[in-house]
């Protein structure tokens, strides 16, 4: 009994004796977890934290973008030097994108006709090879078109300008004497004294143009030669573009689902495709819109029997695409013209602009061009304001889709935001609307 008993203290002092390693005594389990906090205190130091890691690295990143934008900035003339470079560098890429822009939908009409009516269905990579083949053929067609019609008579048109300068000289002078004796309140001294001053400067421009005319010649050479090399490249690169669409907006998509989950990557594809829609459909459309503008008014004035008539007509059908404004100002040159020539020959002009405008406005712009901007026409003013201003002509033309595709991408934004908030002053302008 004592021996049991003994030996049951005996195993309760085994339980409660010191174990090495077991820790089971208070002052060892206190002992133990200050080394613990010790060595994590110690290791601490030397530790990556990611969070303030991450921190160091966004502000890195601004001091060094930062650096460089003050550095492009306190630097601008070199900047925009480069930036000129640069452009006229990648020029023909850019012309390659334009090119691809209007071919890619002939070649998807073709590529229709031919797997319709040759290929029946069957055949799809030689019907696609086909189709660019036709369509690039469509394309240098209209360039040779316009290399052996229309440029040459242009060019005809300007000489015979060029050389009718003195008797529209005269004719001008005469004009304003008959406007002073008519008129004798009218001071006319200042405009003869201008256009007395002008002649001696065109004759010094022309024997100028003479005695620079080797170097002249030399550099519009260049300058030729470098346009056709530039051509071929974007005909070159325009190709493969087309042939390679289905594997760029493959690797587009890649990169997009690479960075956001697919509802947003879904979100992000269709929005560029809406925007590429908007863009692509105002160029494409405008540009057939002035073409037949511009071949209709050759006609008319060819019935009406208008001098100049191609001349004008090209001047017509490029201004064309601008929109509100490009009629007045393709008017503008063939109205100086006649009224130099003849006051009659002024008001059939006008009169056939007039017309021809109203039809392209009334009946052939709604058809071709539909609703491809939605802008409203306060915007579309801006647009070629703000796109002129900066970058000309060009500016102009491409100013109104890229606007378009701002409102859209704006409209797309507010509408994101909007989304599920019950505000009552927007219902209240929708139901006054």
């Amino acid at each position: 009994m004592s021996k049991m008993v003994n030996g049951d203290i005996i195993k309760k002092d085994n339980k409660n004796s010191k174990i090495p390693g077991k820790g089971n005594n208070k002052n060892s389990m206190a002992g133990a977890i200050p080394e613990k906090k010790a060595d994590k205190k110690h290791g601490s130091f030397f530790k990556l934290d990611h969070k303030y890691a991450n921190i160091c690295l966004y502000a890195l990143l601004v001091i060094f973008f930062g650096t460089i934008i003050y550095m492009l900035i306190n630097n601008w003339t070199d900047t925009k030097k480069f930036i000129y470079n640069l452009f006229g560098v990648l020029s023909p890429f850019f012309a390659a994108v334009l090119i691809a822009y209007f071919v890619s939908p002939i070649v998807v009409k073709y590529e229709g006709l031919i797997l319709k009516y040759i290929t029946k269905g069957g055949h799809k990579k030689l019907a696609k090879v086909l189709a660019m083949v036709f369509a690039y053929i469509t394309l240098v067609g209209f360039i040779i078109i316009a290399f052996v019609f229309v440029i040459p008579q242009t060019g005809e048109s300007i000489s015979e300008l060029a050389s009718n300068v003195p008797v529209v000289y005269s004719h001008i002078l005469s004009m304003l004497k008959e406007l002073h004796q008519k008129y004798p309140a009218i001071d006319i001294n200042v405009v003869t004294d201008r256009l007395n001053e002008m002649v001696p400067d065109i004759v010094d421009y022309g024997t100028n143009i003479v005695g620079n005319v080797v170097p002249m010649i030399f550099s519009v050479s260049v300058s030729i030669v470098r346009g056709l090399v530039n051509m071929l490249l974007a005909l070159f690169i325009s190709i493969y573009m087309i042939n390679g669409k289905d594997l760029f907006r493959y690797q587009a998509k890649r990169f997009v689902y690479a960075l956001f989950e697919e509802e947003k990557g879904n979100a992000i594809c269709n929005t560029f495709r809406e925007c590429n829609d908007i863009f692509s459909a105002f160029l494409i459309s405008k540009a057939v819109d002035s073409l037949i503008i511009g071949c209709i008014c050759c006609v008319l004035m060819n019935i009406l029997r208008l001098p100049y008539s191609v001349l004008i007509s090209v001047i017509v059908g490029i201004t064309n695409m601008i929109p509100y404004f490009g009629p007045f100002i393709g008017a503008v040159p063939g109205v100086l013209v006649y009224l130099c020539t003849s006051p009659k020959q002024v008001v059939i002009f006008v009169i056939m602009i007039l017309v021809l405008q109203q039809f392209d406005g009334l009946v052939l712009g709604p058809r071709l061009l539909g609703q491809s901007t939605g802008l409203n026409p306060m915007w579309v003013i801006f647009a070629i304001t703000v796109g002129g201003a900066y970058f000309g002509v060009l500016g102009m033309f491409i100013g109104v889709p890229v606007v378009a595709v701002v409102g859209f991408l704006a409209n797309k934004f507010i509408k994101y935001k909007l989304q599920g908030r019950d505000i009552k002053a927007l219902k209240e302008l929708e139901q006054a609307e």
